[in-house]
């Protein structure tokens, strides 16, 4: 009995590491008691995310912690001079689970807001792009910590960097410039994923389904994968259709010249119908006029938007549309014109006998 008294002494060297052994395990339970609650916590909230990603790290420290009690004790009860106070392995021990917390935190937010219907002011892309910050950070502060907690002189390193910094940026300029392009691309949003972009200047036209940091992948309408380098961003004109807000039915169409009379009749009509029709954007531009004399044609220009930037549904509101106008002209006894030609032959002179 006395001998248990003189192990559990404040002043015996055993106490502390006892006594740490006995407050971890505790703990360890209390935290076990609490584990359906804490991973029932909602993930698309900062704090029950917090809550939810505390648990696992949490416990692993916990034990990392008893076993590393546990082998201190082994040490100083049979005297091992294994030199264990020489590490900093507690402060290892929290930095690693701190930042494995914080990938966690980040990660579950991510899957969350990725998963859930209603993501505020966030798109996929902006989600994406915030968690990749969050996560190198975090690496860039472990790494910072690690050296501190390890005794590193980062001086070393530094001269390291000078030597070689010129060959590793240039050759690594390309990877770089992507890498910026990738950041331009989540501060800018040009697009996001799912838009349907196209440019210009470069064969480059599709869905865009990922942006990632070196390169961005869009799924061309053949349904081909185009990885486009994301430096490409910086030096080209990117249209994205997917955030008209119209789209436009322009034509002309040619009546032909027996129908002069019934020109202005077949515009007014044709004018009259647009103006009135739900298929078209009433708040924009509407243009129905003789435009000029074809060839073969009198030309009349019917210029406006429709309400839908659906590709599918935008042709068929067209197809509506330039049937009606087609229904007009054969209203006023007027025909559409092709290309003719008038061929006058000269009679030939009679040959007397």
């Amino acid at each position: 009995m006395n001998a248990i008294k003189d192990f559990f002494n404040p002043e015996n060297i055993y106490f502390v590491e006892l006594m740490t052994l006995t407050t971890t395990a505790v703990v360890l339970l209390i935290l076990r008691a609490l584990k359906s609650k804490l991973l029932s916590q909602p993930q698309n909230k900062i704090f029950g995310a917090t809550l939810y990603s505390a648990y696992l790290p949490a416990k692993t420290f916990l034990v990392a912690l008893m076993l590393w009690h546990s082998l201190k004790l082994i040490n100083q009860f049979w005297v091992l001079k294994l030199g264990l106070s020489e590490f900093p392995v507690i402060s290892l021990l929290i930095a690693l689970h701190m930042s494995w917390f914080g990938f966690r935190v980040v990660n579950t937010l991510e899957f969350a807001f990725l998963d859930s219907s209603e993501t505020g002011r966030l798109d996929q892309t902006a989600i994406i792009g915030v968690a990749k910050v969050c996560r190198l950070l975090l690496m860039v502060i472990l790494a910072i910590v690690a050296f501190d907690l390890l005794g590193l002189d980062a001086s070393g390193l530094i001269a390291l960097g000078s030597v070689s910094g010129a060959a590793l940026a240039f050759a690594s300029k390309d990877l770089v410039s992507n890498w910026f392009g990738g950041i331009m691309l989540y501060m800018d949003k040009p697009f996001k994923v799912g838009d349907w972009i196209c440019s210009p200047d470069r064969e480059i036209e599709g869905t865009v389904e990922y942006i990632g940091w070196r390169i961005s992948k869009i799924r061309t309408f053949d349904m081909r994968p185009l990885y486009v380098p994301n430096a490409m961003f910086n030096n080209i004109a990117v249209q994205n259709p997917s955030r008209m807000t119209h789209r436009r039915i322009k034509e002309t169409i040619g009546v032909r010249y027996d129908d002069i009379k019934q020109v202005n009749s077949i515009v007014e009509d044709i004018k009259a119908y647009l103006t009135n029709s739900t298929l078209i954007a009433q708040d924009q531009t509407i243009i129905v006029s003789f435009n000029g004399f074809g060839t073969s044609s009198l030309n009349i220009l019917v210029y406006c938007m429709t309400v839908t930037t659906s590709w599918v549904t935008f042709h068929e509101h067209k197809h509506i549309v330039l049937l009606a106008i087609a229904d007009i002209v054969e209203q006023h006894g007027g025909e559409f014109a092709f290309p003719t030609q008038t061929l006058h032959l000269n009679p030939e002179p009679e040959i007397s006998r």
